[in-house]
């Protein structure tokens, strides 16, 4: 079982580190306007091509950056997920540990000499 903890938490370990690395990046369908979101949920980076100023308004080019942000976060939350399942699939459990506690003979099983 100690084997499996160390395993769970070598692999934890590698999880933490790809979440942390996560990006996600959403463009305009033209690829005018394009938002790239860190792992924490952050804009990272905003490139406006110079035609983009042509082709958006103001207020167009301002709500579209928060809608790419929007979608790149949601993008975001999704590989956070698929990371994050493969993690919870990894045992021993809570209960496993508990169980084989519970079933490990204690000092009060001894029999006396």
């Amino acid at each position: 079982m100690l084997d499996e903890v160390d395993h769970q938490r070598v692999e934890l370990a590698r999880v933490a580190g790809e979440l942390d690395r996560l990006t996600a990046q959403a463009s305009t369908p033209d690829r005018l306007v394009s938002v790239t979101v860190g792992s924490r949920g952050l804009v990272r980076d905003i490139d406006i091509r110079p035609a983009a100023l042509r082709h958006y308004r103001a207020d167009q080019l301002s709500s579209t950056i928060v809608e790419l942000a929007t979608r790149a976060d949601l993008e975001l939350h999704d590989q956070r997920e698929r990371l994050l399942r493969t993690v919870s699939e990894l045992g021993p459990t809570y209960s496993d540990v508990r169980r084989s506690h519970d079933e490990a003979p204690t000092r009060r099983d001894e029999v006396p000499r």
